[in-house]
């Protein structure tokens, strides 16, 4: 018989001598933003290997065409001719190669992710045949749902906020010249304040609007009936029906990714700055950084794909944990059941 034993992590119980951990325990009741956060970062702990080994899969390409590119950039960097020609090239490939395969690559992985996540649920172990079998017949349906129905709205989405964040800016740098008076103390607070508050308004306008794109993925996968117009409906319905909710969970997530990225770039930044001081003590830094400038982009652009590669599963796992949520919310569905590939009766 299962029982439950009072440790640090809330999600595990014990049955015989084995530890089982996230057995949808939050899943089998309405969870709080925070609730699905831990979880998925949970799930992603205890399968690690499967999960990021999905990752290398999908950002092993542009990972490995970053690196290479090391060389030429190395070589072209020993006049600022050769260096503009080479920032130039590698623009027209982040056009023709980085952004197209990222729009396919990025929902894949979430499909594949979601995928893995139910093999999790049934046992199965997550191998690169299994997860195919599973996305094969719903991939026509994701990449016209994606490429050409979610991304184009996504992008007129995040380009009126844009054009309205920076209209903010501008009205608000005057609005703190003005009252400030000619004091450039006075002048900083305020526009700082406002910069912050103003910020803050915009990110919770920003989960408003783009709430409904995150679970939809996770809908096409896992709804074999749902094409790809009409996981926009259904997406409308399974968030609206608790709109307040998926937005703070949208922020969570949000918040919880940025919160790890400033770290990392805190981390890396730090690094820099010893590695400069050590090699300032030894060389003229500046004509080093000048000389070796596109090739370090080269590596921090590397550094970029890995970081994307180990954050996003746990992001990903967000999404499907707060799609279940929602479906239990409008629907008490019984996860073991759908999980498993039939609707609770």
């Amino acid at each position: 018989m299962e029982t439950q034993t009072r440790t640090s992590d809330w999600r595990i119980s014990t049955l015989g001598t084995a530890v089982l951990q996230s057995q949808f325990r939050v899943l089998q009741r309405p969870a709080t933003p925070f609730e699905l956060m831990d979880d998925a970062i949970s799930y992603y702990r205890e399968n690690f290997q499967p999960l990021l080994r999905i990752s290398l899969w999908i950002y092993a390409v542009p990972l490995v065409v970053s690196i290479l590119l090391t060389v030429p950039a190395l070589v072209m960097s020993r006049s600022p001719e050769s260096v503009a020609l080479f920032n130039l090239l590698d623009f027209v490939l982040l056009i023709l190669f980085y952004l197209p395969y990222l729009m396919i690559a990025t929902p894949v992985h979430a499909a594949l992710t979601t995928l893995a996540f139910r093999m999790i649920a049934e046992g199965e172990p997550i191998t690169w045949q299994g997860l195919w079998q599973r996305l094969k017949p719903r991939l026509g349906t994701l990449l016209v749902n994606q490429l050409l129905l979610a991304n184009p709205l996504y992008a007129v989405i995040v380009l009126v906020l844009g054009v309205g964040y920076l209209v903010f800016f501008f009205v608000a740098a005057t609005f703190a010249g003005i009252a400030a008076s000619g004091s450039p103390t006075l002048l900083v607070i305020l526009f700082m304040a406002l910069l912050v508050g103003g910020s803050l308004a915009f990110l919770v306008i920003a989960a408003m609007a783009l709430v409904w794109f995150i679970i939809l993925p996770q809908i096409i996968v896992l709804e074999p009936n749902v094409d790809a117009f009409s996981a926009f409906s259904r997406a409308y319905r399974l968030i609206s029906a608790n709109y307040k909710h998926a937005v703070l969970s949208c922020l969570t997530f949000w918040g919880v990714y940025a919160v790890i990225s400033i770290a990392l770039t805190i981390l890396v930044g730090l690094l820099l700055v010893i590695a400069g001081w050590i090699i300032a003590i030894y060389t003229d830094l500046e004509a080093l950084l000048t000389r070796w400038i596109a090739p370090l982009g080269q590596i921090y652009e590397a550094g970029t794909y890995l970081a994307y590669m180990l954050v996003m599963p746990a992001m990903y796992l967000t999404s499907v944990l707060l799609y279940f949520d929602l479906r239990y919310r409008l629907e008490g569905l019984d996860i073991y059941a759908v999980l498993q590939g039939r609707e609770a009766g």
